[in-house]
């Protein structure tokens, strides 16, 4: 994980030394994580989404993008007496082709979206008070990794390239737990 934040710091360094556009924004994020060994669980979080656009023409860029993801959930119910909570970060190395806005700094559309694909990270842990069934404590832990795609579109708001970016995920673990991890998330790009 220290190498490939490494390596994408390189490239952001490199890439604004040679006037490329860097791009970033914050927003929310959901993440639905499941997989044949254990039970299906939701997170929510906040996202920081840096990429530097490494390709760029007037409506089209291609960029490499690391959008890091953090969350927490809690949830009770008091008629059962269970109880559970979930934390989540997610990594993916992405590189996209982005077309309209939100493409470039100096596009002007209103309209855009993206497609694109890399490799990511993620790791989450739920603990379930009723989990297993005996009223024992259970928990899952997933350290997956694997190939990830992810699309979007982005909306112009406001004055100069500021948008609203809304997309998907999708990852699929190649770890032994094999897991299913979905994706949302709604981010504003400065």
């Amino acid at each position: 994980m220290k190498k490939l934040l490494t390596v994408f710091s390189l490239l952001v360094f490199v890439q604004v030394g040679f006037s490329q556009s860097f791009i970033n924004g914050v927003g929310v994020c959901v993440f639905a994580t499941g997989g044949s060994n254990f039970n299906t669980f939701v997170t929510g979080g906040f996202t920081y989404s840096p990429r530097v656009n490494i390709s760029e023409s007037e409506n089209a860029s291609v960029s490499i993008g690391l959008p890091i993801s953090i969350g927490l959930s809690y949830s009770s119910n008091s008629v059962s007496g269970t109880a559970s909570a979930s934390a989540m970060v997610n990594a993916p190395l992405v590189v996209n082709y982005n077309i309209g806005c939100g493409s470039s700094r100096v596009n002007e559309n209103r309209f855009g979206f993206f497609v694109g694909g890399g490799f990511g990270y993620h790791l989450a842990a739920y603990a379930d008070s009723y989990s297993n069934g005996n009223n024992a404590d259970g928990s899952t832990t997933v350290n997956s990794y694997g190939p990830v795609g992810n699309l979007g579109v982005r909306l112009g708001v406001g004055r100069g390239s500021h948008n609203i970016e809304i997309k998907g995920s999708y990852m699929k673990g190649l770890d032994v737990t094999k897991a299913n991890i979905i994706g949302g998330a709604c981010i504003f790009n400065f």
